[in-house]
């Protein structure tokens, strides 16, 4: 004890230097402005984080991205945005250089798209908000909680959001109307809005909201709930 006491400060220093840089997480921005005409597509595909898609009068699609990770997975693993006619894709998982493990890196999307578009996102554990922008959606998770909100309503915008145990959220105006199919092994649904049911079983049913209409409304969730309000 009397040694470790007696240790010079300065090798005490040393030692708690020495563990390797590596280690420590770091931030990198990403800002990036494109041309996107409404009525394009946005896909995205990313793993953790968080990711706010927000919809606004004119042709930019504004993508703003903070990655967290240590220094050489930042730059083994970027964030790709490439665009082909209408189309934007991003990638905040893009492996320059294969790695065994910690492979993915944490990202937080702040992006405005025009008010029409089509939406196609994948994301495991990130949450999604999507908030005033019409047009299809489909969007793909596992834990991640999804919100759909202040959605001009157009006949044939259809929705397609499925997530194992995350809830479901759709904030939809009184003129919604479509036909829904519903899945879940435990999750529950509820709605604001009149639903007619044409068939249902113990895990899955099928009816159409508000009368029916044009739009598909596919809900699939495991043990997620999904709620319908005004």
């Amino acid at each position: 004890m009397t040694r470790w006491m007696t240790l010079p400060f300065a090798l005490i220093f040393a030692l708690a230097l020495a563990a390797p840089a590596a280690a420590q997480r770091e931030t990198e921005n990403v800002d990036r402005t494109l041309t996107m005409q409404p009525g394009g597509t946005l896909r995205l595909k990313t793993f953790s984080g968080r990711v706010r898609i927000t919809g606004a009068a004119g042709n930019q699609l504004v993508v703003k991205a903070v990655r967290r990770a240590t220094r050489d997975r930042l730059n083994d693993i970027t964030l790709e945005i490439t665009q082909s006619g209408s189309t934007v894709e991003i990638d905040a998982n893009h492996r320059v250089v294969e790695r065994r493990n910690d492979n993915v890196v944490e990202t937080d999307f702040e992006i405005q798209v025009p008010a029409h578009t089509t939406l196609d996102i994948k994301t495991f554990s990130a949450p999604v908000t999507v908030t005033g922008v019409s047009g299809s959606h489909r969007i793909d998770g596992f834990s991640s909680g999804i919100t759909v909100e202040s959605r001009e309503w157009a006949d044939g915008d259809d929705l397609d959001i499925k997530t194992f145990s995350g809830d479901v959220t759709l904030r939809l105006p009184d003129s919604a109307r479509g036909d829904i199919d519903f899945n879940s092994f435990s999750g529950e649904f509820q709605s604001d809005l009149p639903v007619t049911l044409t068939t249902s079983s113990r895990r899955n049913f099928r009816g159409s909201l508000n009368g029916g209409g044009n739009t598909d409304l596919r809900l699939k969730t495991f043990s997620g709930s999904v709620s319908i309000r005004r």
